[in-house]
């Protein structure tokens, strides 16, 4: 019983063993966490300008684990409150058609159609309020993320609103994003109209060994560490098992402090990291 005692109070001292605030590596979306690579901000930019130019279509793009749902964020964050009007919708497989219109319309807190629901009724009262918000001089940005989750008649229902439009300029901003398959899909010839609508695009690389080290620096800085809690010479081969892919750096960076923490060690050391992948049979 002491020793599943002292077992279950592990995740509570694991921050004060190392005299972090939080959890530096958790499994969550937090912008305060978001760590600009190279290619995040070449991302974060595009897609910042492809609203502000009122362009109808971007795209990002990556591997699963490269921060795309972050970016996401802080995009939704960055567009704020004023000339925009950002709202993030979550493509799930077997997303409907309708489905896909009733989600934006509620994520904008567009009233339903009255009387019996159906794909044009959303059109029409989608067009009304983006003709609104245009009178007003504001911009709709919507925010696809796993847009590689939305089959074939739903794609087309992106491109019908990139139809929505003055004489003068398209009425919203859809930025997509989605797996690094999803580029090689669009490239069938029925997603012509769509992929021709595309202004703007950026790929998430993974990260380059010196980013791998800045990221995991950063996220404890961000955490509270006033220390060098990982011994230098750990960053290659953090970087090499996680192939600088965010999501694995933050599920090795977790398991190698809590590694450490049960061998009562102050730092993350070369001997941890071997235990740690031996454990995760990642040797």
């Amino acid at each position: 019983m002491e020793v599943a005692t002292k077992w279950l109070g592990a995740t509570l001292d694991y921050c004060e063993h190392f005299g972090l605030q939080r959890m530096p590596f958790a499994d969550n979306v937090n912008p305060e966490f978001f760590y600009r690579t190279q290619t995040h901000e070449a991302a974060f930019v595009k897609m910042m300008m492809c609203a502000k130019h009122h362009k109808a279509l971007g795209l990002v793009w990556g591997r699963s684990g490269t921060g795309k749902t972050l970016l996401a964020q802080m995009l939704l964050s960055a567009f704020g409150e004023g000339e925009f009007i950002p709202v993030v919708i979550l493509a799930t497989p077997g997303m409907s058609k309708m489905g896909l219109l009733a989600c934006i319309a509620d994520e904008l807190e567009i009233p339903r159609p009255s009387g019996r629901e159906n794909t044009q009724g959303y059109l029409d009262m989608i067009h009304s309020y983006l003709m609104d918000t245009y009178s007003r001089g504001q911009r709709v940005v919507v925010i696809v993320d796993e847009a590689h989750f939305l089959p074939s008649e739903q794609l087309h229902m992106i491109r019908a609103l990139t139809n929505l439009e003055t004489p003068q300029e398209k009425l919203c901003t859809i930025i997509m994003l989605a797996e690094e398959t999803f580029p090689r899909r669009l490239r069938h010839k029925r997603y012509n109209s769509l992929r021709s609508r595309i202004a703007m695009s950026s790929y998430l690389m993974p990260m380059a060994r010196a980013e791998t080290e800045q990221y995991i620096k950063f996220r404890l800085m961000v955490a509270g560490s006033t220390e060098n809690i990982f011994a230098e010479d750990v960053y290659d081969p953090i970087h090499s098992y996680s192939g600088g892919i965010c999501r694995e750096v933050n599920k090795l960076g977790d398991n190698l402090l809590l590694e450490a923490y049960m061998r009562s060690e102050p730092r993350i050391t070369r001997t941890v990291l071997e235990r740690c992948l031996q454990e995760h049979c990642l040797t």
